[in-house]
């Protein structure tokens, strides 16, 4: 039987039969996921957890939806999404499973294929209440205030890391195309100023696989994927009937 990714079964061996993009199967061979390769999908709810790491240019934070896509390979040797290190962990990034978009969001922050980087803690999900200059006050999830980049006077960072009451002026919306239209949504773009006012805890809530695909390797390794990646890998198993 033969099925997209997104559609094939949870919990049998699943066999790669086809990849059907380029950039996306070269990713999947970084990650020792070939054609004729066995998978297994997983029927489960996927924590969404934000971290912050030290790479090249300094502390940066993540949340699931970008760290999900970073495969990190450990000094001791081990291979796994950057959201599932663990505090002081130490490694390098192996590769980034993302658009072009995502990739240069990610090079923006200081991580590109075999950058060193240590995990320093796991977040808990954060709201930041901030002003949007001339517009209003505006409420973010800690994964979006993570996906502007800008500068307050000469320091530039990320607005997750921005100090509460200091001018933060926009300079990029990284991320891929969504991401960049769910930020600008709110009015948010190159050149506008925000300023910080509160950050406190938000909600804790997961997101169920069926809304994100998540495989793992006879290696123990998990891959994260959107569901248009996962509709584009074809793979095949026995049904019910053998077949």
């Amino acid at each position: 039987m033969y099925s997209s990714l997104t559609h094939a079964p949870a919990g049998v061996p699943l066999t790669i039969s086809r990849i059907g993009d380029g950039d996306l199967a070269s990713r999947m061979v970084r990650m020792g996921l070939f054609v004729g390769g066995v998978i297994t999908r997983l029927d489960e709810d996927v924590a969404l957890t934000t971290v912050r790491l030290r790479g090249p240019k300094g502390e940066v934070v993540l949340g699931s939806g970008m760290g999900g896509k970073v495969l990190a390979h450990l000094d001791d040797g081990r291979m796994l999404p950057l959201v599932e290190m663990r505090p002081s962990e130490k490694g390098h990034v192996e590769c980034v499973n993302g658009g072009d978009a995502l990739r240069e969001g990610m090079a923006a922050l200081g991580l590109e294929d075999d950058d060193p980087i240590e995990l320093i803690r796991v977040l808990p999900p954060m709201e930041f209440t901030a002003l949007v200059t001339g517009r209003g006050r505006i409420r973010l999830a800690e994964g979006m205030a993570a996906k502007i980049l800008g500068r307050m006077g000469k320091v530039r960072c990320q607005f997750a890391n921005a100090q509460a009451g200091a001018d933060f002026t926009v300079e990029q919306i990284i991320g891929g195309s969504r991401a960049k239209r769910a930020i600008e949504s709110l009015d948010i773009h190159p050149g506008t100023i925000l300023r910080l006012e509160t950050v406190g805890k938000a909600p804790s809530y997961q997101m169920a696989a069926r809304n994100r695909c998540v495989v793992t390797s006879p290696s123990g390794l998990r891959l994260f994927l959107r569901q248009d990646q996962a509709d584009l890998v074809v793979v095949s198993y026995k049904d019910e009937a053998g077949v």
